[in-house]
């Protein structure tokens, strides 16, 4: 550190500060006030910064606040008086890296400069070993620059001007959602956009939800209710998890949207369907029309235009603008400054295969931001040993059968491992595959597999 900026109302203290500075060797600039403090902070660029909590004009925490906005660099040191103890705390929150007690005692200084220099030198050392993010994602922007995401960018653009119904297949968490908003705002932004989640809602409810009833239809119905068809106007209705559908309500929507009318529950009046459809689903519908469990004729009205999201196992080279984009928003969020990955979280990134896709990706850094408490992001330790544990596991297993295991097995391995990590826990288990209960439960049937608590 070569320059000091102090800023304090207090002459004696000010100029007792100055030449203690400048007997180290520092260049020192001094003003009285808030204001006059910011705009020196502005154009000197000072690497420290010793500033009372009260000043005349504008309190200390507040012109940290505005530094912050305007990105200032520097370390902020605040001086305090015992009374100020809220104020100290909320520079701390606004980024104040340390605090000194009136009198200011030198040999507590002294310390605190050691202190910082031995944290600058460890940040410079941990800078070489850091990647650091970028600050240029807009909020709710599809994030890809692999070939199969500009695919699905190309799809979008093809098809977002057009009323015809759209399906979008993709495993769980890999954003099917995020795609039918984009689909809706490049067309219709000032319409209404329904989403729609068709396993939240129990079967003898959804003729209801969906198509509205009148008045007195059935016991409860004590007045008359607009469905979300009809509300959506000419918007966009989300159908999400289309294949939960039970088979005799599929028999209903395939009417509506062959008809493109809607009737209430209980009611004569045909009202017309204006809305577009977008359904989406991480199951295999034409599996399930194989077995039975889907109408076929359901399924290709449905499916006019389909677009199919890559799990994250296959866009490897998204991860790090994704980690990017979730870490500058849930920096805002959390009121958080993490700027820099280790490179060997991404590396470590790169070798998994996240079964739960973004979402799991996204639970991963919300936790790790709770940990981290300075610029670099920290993991769960215990969390980074599970997910190598799997490609690990495989990696042995190749060489000591040359047997490659197939997707389903190692996601069955997986599943298997956190949930015995969990101690069969449903809720930390979702958390940490990045998945839905519903999912998880359907997951243990496919995988048969059983607790052994």
């Amino acid at each position: 550190m070569k320059k000091i900026l102090v800023i304090d109302d207090d002459p004696s203290l000010a100029r007792t500060l100055e030449l203690y500075f400048l007997g180290k060797g520092y260049t020192v600039v001094v003003a009285n006030t808030g204001r006059s403090g910011l705009k020196l902070w502005q154009s000197e660029e000072p690497d420290m910064i010793i500033m009372d909590v009260q000043l005349p004009d504008v309190e200390g925490p507040e012109v940290l606040a505005r530094a912050k906005e305007e990105k200032l660099t520097g370390d902020a040191i605040m001086i305090t008086a015992f009374h100020d103890t809220e104020a100290t705390l909320k520079a701390i929150r606004l980024g104040a890296v340390d605090y000194l007690y009136k009198p200011i005692d030198l040999d507590a200084l002294d310390l605190l400069l050691e202190k910082m220099q031995v944290q600058r030198n460890q940040q410079e050392r941990l800078a070489k070993l850091c990647y650091v993010i970028s600050e240029s994602y807009k909020p709710d922007q599809i994030i890809g620059r692999s070939s199969k995401m500009l695919g699905v960018l190309k799809a979008i653009a093809q098809v977002a001007q057009s009323r015809t119904n759209i399906f979008i297949e993709g495993e769980t968490g890999t954003g099917k959602e995020l795609i039918a908003r984009t689909i809706h705002h490049a067309s219709t932004p000032e319409e209404p956009f329904i989403a729609i989640n068709c396993a939240a809602i129990v079967g003898t409810l959804l003729e209801s939800e969906l198509f509205g009833h009148e008045k007195g239809a059935f016991t409860g119905a004590v007045q008359r209710k607009i469905g979300k068809l009809e509300y959506a106007a000419q918007g966009t209705v989300f159908l999400d998890e289309i294949g939960e559908l039970p088979l005799e309500f599929q028999a209903k929507l395939l009417r509506v949207l062959q008809e493109r009318e809607i009737q209430r529950v209980g009611g004569v009046q045909t009202i017309s369907l204006q809305a577009r459809i977008i359904a989406a689903t991480n199951r295999d519908l034409s599996d399930m029309v194989e077995k039975n469990q889907f109408r076929e004729d359901l399924y290709f009205r449905l499916k006019v235009f389909s677009i199919h999201i890559p799990p994250l196992r296959e866009r490897a080279e998204d991860l790090t603008p994704l980690t990017e984009y979730f870490l500058n928003r849930l920096n805002q969020e959390m009121h958080k400054q993490v700027r820099r990955i280790p490179n060997e979280y991404l590396q470590a990134f790169q070798t998994y295969d996240w079964p739960g896709n973004i979402r799991e990706l996204q639970n991963v850094l919300h936790r790790g931001l709770i940990l981290s408490s300075g610029e670099v992001l920290e993991l769960d330790e215990s969390w980074l040993q599970l997910k190598k544990a799997p490609v690990q596991e495989i990696v042995s297993q190749n060489a000591a059968t040359g047997k490659l295991l197939s997707l389903e097995e190692v996601e069955r391995d997986h599943v298997s491992k956190v949930l015995q990590y969990t101690k069969w826990n449903f809720g930390e288990a979702c958390k940490i595959l990045g998945i839905s209960r519903p999912t998880l439960r359907k997951k243990i049937n496919d995988y048969s597999l059983v607790t052994e608590l």
